[in-house]
């Protein structure tokens, strides 16, 4: 049985203003330094002998990836098909930006399940959520009978999710992921189960 230790990168400075990541690649905010040692201290503690850790190649998940790393004495592997839904022109936009400058483009996001909706200059989502599927399925196969962490995005771990247990969270846009939650999945052969979903206890200043 595989086990995936899929987690959100700690809190990036562009994170509290609610701007579209994207592909953007800023740091780690004071906060979300804690948040990767915190949830390293976690998985040093509570987790067998975990085999890997991937990440996305930018710089928020490898602070993340890296204090994970520095950890369990793991180099981090980063891994582009990992990364965020490309938001192409409106990287860097905010939510209220996008409804107000971009209102018709705003309605059709809302809409979770249009698979062809595309960002300007970016992504179409059905592309996204194919790459992920294809990424998350290779780390199952290259590590049979292993622990393994992913550090990525939180669209990312949502179409993993999707991906890997469908009945369960095929409505991917419903649930939250907090920055460095911990969500785990197990899979052996085609069967999955959803073990933990966000949990976020060993954060500090959580309740």
């Amino acid at each position: 049985m595989t086990e995936l230790l899929l987690i959100r990168h700690a809190q990036a400075q562009a994170g509290p203003s609610r701007h579209w990541l994207g592909w953007s690649d800023p740091p780690l905010t004071s906060t979300g330094r804690a948040q990767a040692q915190a949830i390293a201290h976690r998985l040093h503690l509570e987790t067998r002998r975990i085999r890997a850790v991937y990440t996305i190649p930018l710089r928020h998940a490898l602070e993340t990836a890296q204090a994970i790393g520095e950890t369990l004495h793991l180099r981090p592997v980063a891994m582009a098909h990992l990364k965020e839904i490309h938001s192409g022109e409106l990287d860097g936009v905010t939510l209220q930006e996008m409804e107000r400058r971009f209102p018709v483009l705003h309605t059709r996001w809302q809409d979770k399940t249009d698979m062809e909706f595309q960002w300007p200059g970016g992504e179409r989502r059905a592309d996204f959520f194919s790459r992920v599927a294809e990424a998350c399925q290779g780390i199952v196969a290259c590590h049979p009978h292993e622990n393994v962490v992913v550090v990525a995005h939180g669209g990312t771990i949502r179409a993993c999710l999707a991906h890997l247990v469908p009945d369960q969270l095929k409505k991917w846009w419903t649930y939250s992921l907090d920055n460095a939650g911990l969500t785990r999945v197990s899979a052996r052969g085609s069967v999955t189960h959803l073990l933990v979903l966000n949990d976020v206890s060993h954060l500090p200043d959580v309740d």
